[in-house]
């Protein structure tokens, strides 16, 4: 933390920021205080050990920092790539369309005018550079090979990879900003981002808000070890396979939109 703070601190200042530490743990810290202090009987929602701990971040902006209108979320590997922040105030500023999608980078001929403003921006979905985002059967047969990002809203009824090291987004949003629960008691991890993704784009699209996606950067810059990867996601890879079809019919899915539902009520 104490190297992040390091990294991030221009940034920082250049904003007017306010760092909210969640430090995880035998009992889970945010700025000192614990999910029983904020959510009282709700404080199961808050799961330890996993990078749905950063849930109780949220938490605590909803439940007492009330004039915070943005909210940057970041794994503390992460380091700035130009002014990251700052690109992630312009895109969550933007207006997108999202029953058209260019073919470069800037609108060409045919894109109607009419739709270029069609959708408030609320999530701004950040990417990274240095180790990539890799699960683990991939990691451990492809290593790290290059990559390069899409850059422009997510259209209308499609889904995407939510990766959650590197997000901003608007304060209406925390109701639905819950990542998905993982940990021993149920026997998941590594899909907590990717999961709340799936329902985050399905509550955009049933309001006509846009996500954006690679107008902010970091630079990541710890592999984790692929070994203990591939026991944390032996379950979840094939879960996850059909989890996006079928959610509402698996004995988790029913429980994470019962906790989803918690959570709406509780931070709203």
């Amino acid at each position: 933390m104490h190297a992040f703070k390091g990294a991030w601190l221009a940034q920082f200042e250049r904003h007017n920021a306010l760092l909210v530490e969640v430090r995880d743990g035998a009992e889970p810290l945010v700025n000192g205080l614990t999910a029983s202090d904020l959510l009282g009987h709700d404080s199961d929602l808050i799961c330890n050990h996993t990078d749905a701990v950063r849930n109780l971040g949220f938490a605590y902006i909803a439940k007492c920092m009330p004039d915070v209108e943005i909210v940057v979320t970041l794994d503390d590997d992460t380091r700035p790539l130009g002014d990251t922040i700052g690109d992630h105030l312009d895109a969550l500023a933007r207006r997108f369309p999202l029953s058209w999608m260019s073919t470069a980078s800037e609108y060409v001929r045919g894109v109607p005018y009419g739709v270029r403003d069609e959708a408030e921006c609320v999530v701004s979905h950040g990417v990274w550079h240095g180790v990539a985002d890799w699960d683990a059967p991939t990691q451990l047969i492809r290593g790290n090979p290059p990559v390069t990002f899409y850059r422009g809203a997510i259209p209308r009824g499609v889904l995407f990879p939510f990766c959650g090291m590197n997000v901003a987004f608007k304060r209406a949003m925390l109701p639905w900003m819950y990542w998905a629960p993982m940990g021993p008691q149920f026997n998941l991890d590594r899909f907590g981002d990717i999961w709340l993704g799936v329902n985050l784009k399905r509550v955009c699209d049933e309001r006509g808000w846009a996500i954006a996606t690679g107008y902010a950067a970091v630079r990541h810059e710890r592999a984790s070890n692929v070994f203990v990867n591939l026991q944390k996601e032996a379950v979840g890879l094939g879960m996850n396979e059909g989890y996006w079809l079928e959610e509402e019919s698996t004995a988790y899915g029913y429980e994470y939109r019962a906790m989803r539902e918690r959570w709406a009520a509780v931070i709203r």
